[in-house]
């Protein structure tokens, strides 16, 4: 593949046209090769989404509508489902079809909307899900820390936690939301990227505090989880290794994250023969955050599994028993037995 080296120029307007010509792809089957692999896994994951948001809003019982943690879940999956076929149908369709960029590109050298509005939302997908993964896993905590107390506290605070959930994103995106977005000759086709508007405030350096704070809190909730199914007098081992392999899994893939926003906040400018490969890793890790949640929701909870995919097993229990929340009236082992099962079933 013959490169065309793209340069930014030092001043410019926002409504001055970013001319470029695009890459000569000499390897087109394995372009196509990539955009079919991470088409796949993408449309995989959003269907996953959908299939999970399907069931807890038209399952004919109510459980799954009335507990805090799927609510939670939905809004990402709903975020999720957006961003995945944003990707499959824009970002990697033009990063990765080489025919279409002499075609397409010309349309987006001048300021546009479309560009605006999905890097933008790509982004905010992103800060979304670091603040999800927090608050889950903060519904997780209180599910064992203070079974008794849970379904009351939950009911208290869902709808401001939800609201955050949608503007704390925000701090993420407002530097694009005033900066000209462009795009760039990128492997095959062409990518988005912008010119932040103000300097000190990059796209990375905002992610970094978003995910320092969310893999902080999320290790922080994870310990304080595994402790207090460790302190009840009838362990839930299952539990316990589901939250173990779930809540690791998602802090890991935040830690990665950060560091790689580590390097583009601070270290770019200096050692930038690796920022391609980083930039390729980084769109990795956005996928596996995207692809994992609903496999992994999916595998660990019985129930919604069988629900889904309308198995049947008499031995299984109701779905109201399954996924409902704490009674007051239960004993404090079987209350947390059930308080837990919609991520560890």
């Amino acid at each position: 593949m013959s490169s065309t080296r793209f340069t930014l120029p030092a001043n410019f307007s926002y409504d001055d046209p970013l001319p470029f010509q695009c890459n000569e792809n000499l390897n087109l089957g394995v372009s196509l090769a990539m955009y079919g692999i991470q088409a796949s896994y993408l449309i995989l994951g959003a269907v996953f989404n959908i299939l999970i948001v399907h069931t807890i809003f038209k399952s004919k019982n109510s459980a799954y509508r009335n507990n805090s943690f799927y609510l939670l879940y939905t809004a990402d999956a709903v975020m999720g489902i957006y961003i995945n076929f944003a990707e499959v149908f824009f970002g990697r369709l033009f990063i990765y079809i080489t025919p279409l960029c002499p075609i397409v590109s010309p349309f987006f050298f001048t300021p546009s909307i479309i560009t605006k509005f999905y890097y933008a939302a790509v982004h905010y997908s992103l800060g979304f899900k670091t603040v999800s993964q927090i608050f889950m896993s903060f519904n997780r905590m209180t599910c064992v820390a203070f079974p008794m107390k849970h379904l009351k506290l939950w009911r208290n605070i869902l709808t401001p936690v939800l609201v955050s959930l949608f503007i704390l994103p925000l701090g993420v995106i407002w530097n694009i939301l005033i900066s000209r977005v462009y795009i760039n000759p990128n492997g095959a086709g062409f990518s988005v990227n912008y010119k932040d508007t103000i300097s000190w405030a990059s796209i990375s350096l905002l992610h970094l505090i978003h995910c320092t704070i969310c893999f902080v809190l999320v290790i922080i909730f994870f310990f304080i989880t595994i402790f207090g199914l460790a302190m009840l007098k009838q362990r839930i081992k299952s539990a316990e290794r589901s939250l173990t392999i779930v809540t690791m899994v998602m802090a890991v893939q935040t830690m990665i994250f950060s560091f790689i926003q580590i390097y583009f906040a601070f270290f770019a400018a200096y050692t930038p023969s690796i920022r391609g490969v980083l930039l390729l890793t980084v769109s990795f890790v956005f996928d596996s955050m995207n692809v994992f949640s609903p496999i992994a929701l999916i595998f660990m909870s019985r129930q919604l599994r069988k629900d889904i995919f309308h198995l049947r097993d008499d031995e299984t229990q109701p779905v109201s028993r399954s996924v409902s929340t704490t009674s007051h009236h239960q004993p404090l082992s079987r209350a947390v037995s059930t308080v837990v099962a919609p991520v560890t079933s």
